[in-house]
């Protein structure tokens, strides 16, 4: 293993160490496969699992973890592997991502030149991923707030559907009202408003749960979707919600309450009926009295 140190750079460019061309690794045709097959995709979590699938048959890989932002996907097997190298991919000089590559066996000579190379053409895609990622998260989330927006709600609410569908796995739902949201917008200003509305954000998504989904509708309203919760749940977490924001000093100060509707998946619900059932009883709690929780 000594000996591969002299050719060993954490951080590869253009001009990495070449063998001599009997010694080369991939053909032309192969490489030109490779790169051919990277262009079919620009989803970060379909051009991981074909990256790997390439590694694995051409070298023999058995995981690679790619490190980026505050995130990490992984592919085959890490845990057990006696090998590991690391590389890094850069734009503009800047470090975008680390890719760990892990091996079960040594890494000879001609591994090493094959992996410099799939991993700079990667690299190149990987690019193209994350910024097509970052739009699509920009996208999906309210600009004040940070929350998912709409799009991301549909998005979120699709995919429990058809989880509850296959496996009858329950979600609930909850839709928030700000009570008297207006008269803070009226009286103290729009930049006071947003001002609650990103304290209100931050409350709700502080009461929930690592798995649950929080979302700006637009305006004072808000919702959460809850996996794997039935009546019970919605009720304690929307509870747990209603309290925090009376235990806001500055929320309380603005005579800001909250309204809450909840409904639990049932069988034969779609998107449509679920909503409407929460936005039922979010409206029966704004006309109860405002600052309570009613269940569909």
């Amino acid at each position: 293993m000594n000996q591969l140190n002299q050719f060993y750079q954490p951080q590869v460019e253009d001009a990495f160490y070449k063998l001599p061309k009997a010694n080369q690794g991939l053909s032309q045709v192969e490489l030109n496969r490779f790169i051919q097959s990277l262009l079919t995709t620009i989803d970060l979590p379909e051009l991981s699992a074909l990256y790997y699938a390439q590694l694995s048959s051409t070298l023999h890989l058995s995981g690679l973890k790619i490190q980026y932002q505050d995130s990490q996907l992984v592919e085959g097997q890490i845990q057990f592997s006696n090998y590991h190298k690391g590389l890094t991919c850069t734009d503009s000089n800047n470090q975008i991502a680390t890719i760990d590559y892990y091996f079960e066996d040594a890494v000879s000579l001609r591994t090493w030149q094959i992996l410099q190379e799939m991993h700079i053409h990667f690299s190149h895609s990987l690019k193209n991923a994350l910024l097509h990622l970052q739009v699509k998260q920009f996208a999906m989330k309210d600009f004040l707030t940070s929350l998912g927006n709409r799009a991301s709600y549909e998005d979120a609410i699709y995919r429990l559907i058809c989880q509850a569908e296959r496996n009858y796995q329950p979600f609930g739902l909850l839709m928030l009202d700000l009570d008297n949201f207006k008269q803070v917008n009226d009286s103290k200003g729009h930049a006071e408003g947003d001002k609650v509305l990103i304290e209100c954000a931050r409350t709700i998504q502080n009461c929930l749960r690592d798995s649950d989904f929080a979302f700006r509708f637009g305006g004072d309203e808000f919702c959460c979707l809850l996996p794997n919760a039935d009546t019970h749940t919605n009720q304690l977490i929307a509870t747990r919600i209603q309290s925090a924001i009376e235990a806001s000093e500055y929320l309380v100060g603005n005579g800001i309450s909250c309204s809450i509707g909840t409904a639990a998946y049932q069988k034969k619900d779609n998107q449509i009926s679920l909503f409407s059932r929460a936005d039922e009883a979010l409206y029966h709690a704004k006309n109860t009295g405002k600052n309570c929780i009613k269940a569909a």
